[in-house]
């Protein structure tokens, strides 16, 4: 299974990749989210685990170019964030298309099971 995990923190990006590597998963990682959003363009991953709150182009950025172009039904997208996400907020992006949203820090065994659970 080929995930892309999109986050500008290097630390949380390289601790994700080393985990879900070693459950068996092939990751693409990218910091910066002009460039994720490039990346999904041109390659299908079978899940995306995206961070909302990057400098320039933000998750948000990328959730709404993909409803635009009308590839956000291509994708499985899995919100990862630190940031404050209402319950509100949380419905809002699922409506546009996002599978799941989930706070910082999350455990591994939540992460799995959400991974899992897009297929």
């Amino acid at each position: 299974m080929k995930i892309l995990i999109v986050d500008d923190n290097e630390s949380i990006v390289s601790m994700l990749k080393k985990f879900l590597t070693i459950k068996g998963y092939d990751c693409t990682t990218s910091q910066d989210g002009r460039n994720a959003l490039d990346i999904m363009l041109r390659e299908k991953f079978d899940v995306v685990i995206l961070d909302l709150a990057m400098p320039e182009f933000t998750g948000y950025d990328i959730i709404n170019e993909l409803e635009k172009s009308g590839k956000i039904k291509e994708q499985n997208i899995i919100v990862l964030t630190a940031s404050a996400i209402t319950p509100d907020q949380s419905d809002s992006l699922q409506k546009q298309g996002v599978k799941s949203c989930l706070k910082k820090p999350v455990t591994p065994d939540i992460l799995l099971k959400v991974i899992s659970s897009c297929h």
